[in-house]
């Protein structure tokens, strides 16, 4: 991904770079409204890490990137564990985390990329 503009950010306290593509940015200006990117980490059986884009604003607290974009980190857990009902949801079931030790969790860096018409996106912790 050739990214080219960017932009800092704080979540939970630390500071997050967030990166997009020139595509990512042609895509952006010509939205009416902020494109929301969730950043979803997923304790389950194992850890795993999801971009979520949504088109329209949530309820929920989200942070400012730029006019067009805003972002928002989530860190949930499942559960439960078992293949059966990961096979018949999708996922495992999940609640969100808000503890003290979860609240120190952000990410170090976002990418978000505009490819074939769809919206690409990964982060580190």
């Amino acid at each position: 991904m050739n990214t080219q503009l960017n932009n800092t950010i704080e979540i939970n306290g630390r500071q997050v770079l967030v990166e997009w593509s020139k595509a990512a940015a042609r895509e952006l200006a010509q939205r009416s409204q902020p494109l929301v990117v969730e950043l979803e980490i997923y304790f389950s059986c194992l850890v795993k890490k999801f971009v979520h884009f949504h088109e329209v604003q949530l309820q929920r607290e989200t942070i400012a990137v730029s006019d067009k974009l805003a972002v928002f980190f989530r860190p949930v857990t499942s559960t439960a564990c078992s293949f059966e009902v990961a096979d018949r949801l999708g996922r495992q079931p999940e609640i969100e985390l808000d503890t003290p030790n979860v609240r120190k969790f952000a990410p170090k860096r976002v990418k978000l990329d505009f490819v074939r018409g769809n919206w690409l996106g990964e982060f580190w912790i």
